[in-house]
C-alpha cells in the first residue's frame, strides 16, 4: 500500500454541474449518485468544488432557499489537487494537513483534472487487502 499510486485508487467518473445550476438540483444529483461532491464548471472552465458540507454551511444553516441559490454562490474555488503519479501516503498526509476528505486528481503531464480520490476510496483499498 505504501507504493500504491493515486491513479490506481481514484474515481475517474466525476459528476459535474454548471455554475448557474441551483443548489436543489445539485443536492438531487448528489443523492441520486450517492456522492459527496460535484465539480463546478463554467462552460469548459473548471471553477471549483461543492460538497454536501458546503451546502449545509452556506445554504441550510443560513436558512436560504436552495431553489434560488446557485452553484456560483457557494462553490469553493481554491481546491487542493494531487498528481495521479503520487503515492497514497502523500495523499493521506495532505488530507490530514488540510482537514479534507477528498482531493481532485490531475494528470501528471497536462495538469488536467482526471479524477477524485476520497477517504472512502482509500478505506476501500485497505479493506480489499483484508487488513481490517
Amino acid at each position: 500500500m505504501k507504493t500504491t499510486k493515486i491513479r490506481d485508487l481514484m474515481t475517474r467518473d466525476i459528476i459535474s454541474v454548471n455554475l448557474n445550476d441551483s443548489v436543489d438540483k445539485i443536492a438531487l444529483l448528489m443523492t441520486e449518485n450517492r456522492i459527496g461532491s460535484v465539480l463546478v464548471y463554467d462552460n469548459d472552465d473548471f471553477i471549483g468544488l461543492i460538497t454536501k458540507r458546503d451546502m449545509l454551511e452556506r445554504v441550510v444553516l443560513d436558512c436560504l432557499n436552495p431553489c434560488k441559490i446557485l452553484a456560483k454562490d457557494i462553490v469553493t474555488k481554491n481546491i487542493i489537487t494531487i498528481s495521479d503519479q503520487e503515492i497514497v501516503t502523500t495523499c493521506l498526509k495532505m488530507m490530514y494537513k488540510h482537514k479534507i476528505k477528498r482531493i481532485l486528481v490531475t494528470n501528471s503531464e497536462e495538469g488536467k483534472i482526471i479524477g477524485i480520490i476520497t477517504s472512502y476510496d482509500i478505506i476501500a483499498a485497505f479493506n480489499s487487502l483484508d487488513l481490517l
